[in-house]
């Protein structure tokens, strides 16, 4: 059970890493792959696990309790390379020259909700007890906000994919 903490970490550790790799030039991802960059092939990736396992997660932890560990360990996981997959994104939209900079609206709203999602949902699954005894924030308001900022996720990607396409 101590392992997942320290993979958690490890990961967040790995997604800041090549954050940075990506703004300082060291790793290039507008190259192309069919008709889109590989960043945004990254984040389309990331984003489709958090809208497909976010909902499916809620329904298989309740249909197969048994294997409830596992799809928890999915859950945390598998968001945490979404987080970075989208980040990877979002930072080489960033890494762009100046004659192509994009708007950043939505997506900065949307990159704001996934770091909120991920902060909220380390908490929840690996916050020591007692500091939820103290204060106004418990862990019960935490899974409210958690479960909040997915649905403000939703519409951020909905709105984020038109705004693109169009």
């Amino acid at each position: 059970m101590r392992w997942r903490p320290v993979l958690a970490i490890v990961i967040l550790l790995m997604t800041a890493v090549i954050a940075s790799a990506v703004l300082i030039d060291m790793l290039e991802l507008g190259s192309f792959a069919g008709p889109y960059r590989l960043s945004h092939w990254a984040a389309w990736l990331g984003a489709l696990f958090v809208a497909i396992y976010a909902p499916a997660y809620h329904f298989l932890k309740r249909a197969r309790p048994k294997s409830a560990s596992l799809l928890l360990d999915i859950h945390s996981f598998g968001f945490l390379l979404a987080f970075l997959l989208i980040t990877v994104h979002f930072t080489s939209q960033l890494s762009r020259p100046p004659q192509s900079y994009p708007e950043l609206g939505e997506g900065i709203a949307l990159f704001i909700t996934m770091v909120m999602l991920v902060a909220t949902g380390m908490m929840q699954r690996f916050a020591a007890p007692s500091l939820w005894t103290k204060g106004r924030y418990t862990a019960r308001t935490n899974r409210a906000v958690h479960v909040s900022l997915l649905s403000a996720f939703y519409i951020i990607i909905v709105v984020h994919i038109v705004q693109g396409l169009s």
